[in-house]
């Protein structure tokens, strides 16, 4: 999920620079391996073109841009089940930290939070029972969430 309004950090977010390299490139780049990749965004947002342009990625999904969860659920209607949603703000993002969340999810919708008990809005998509079936899944480990310019500053000072 990237190319929503940005409005705690920047409309650019996800291509602003964490340790030499724009987050949603450090995502690409260690989860293209394992994944089949798809960047949900809206139209003519500035990551579009990055995408496409930048990173070579042609499976793009335009959302209608009504809204975080809105998207979500829109996105996953349209690529279906079993699916992971990651929003384009966790930099340090690993194969080993969705391992854990495929593992551990027993129900149809799991979400992953991190050792301080803090949301990472990435979430594992099993199937149509989302509405009744949830679970939070956890890493032992903390996670960096970009979503403010202290956090943003944070993810660089950990290089």
């Amino acid at each position: 999920m990237a190319g929503g309004k940005g409005s705690r950090l920047s409309i650019i977010k996800p291509i602003l620079t964490v340790c030499g390299k724009p987050i949603l490139q450090r995502m690409v780049e260690s989860l293209s391996p394992h994944y089949e990749l798809w960047i949900a965004t809206v139209r003519c947002h500035p990551v579009d073109r990055f995408v496409r342009n930048y990173l070579g990625i042609n499976n793009v999904l335009y959302t209608d841009g009504l809204g975080y969860e809105n998207d979500v659920v829109e996105v996953v209607r349209k690529l279906g089940f079993p699916l992971i949603v990651i929003p384009s703000d966790i930099p340090f993002i690993t194969n080993d930290a969705l391992k854990v969340l495929i593992r551990e999810c027993k129900s149809s919708l799991c979400s992953l939070k991190d050792i301080s008990n803090s949301f990472t809005g990435i979430s594992l998509w099993k199937d149509e029972g989302y509405s009744s079936s949830f679970q939070y899944v956890f890493l032992d480990y903390p996670v960096i969430n970009v979503n403010d310019w202290n956090t943003f500053l944070q993810a660089n000072k950990s290089c």
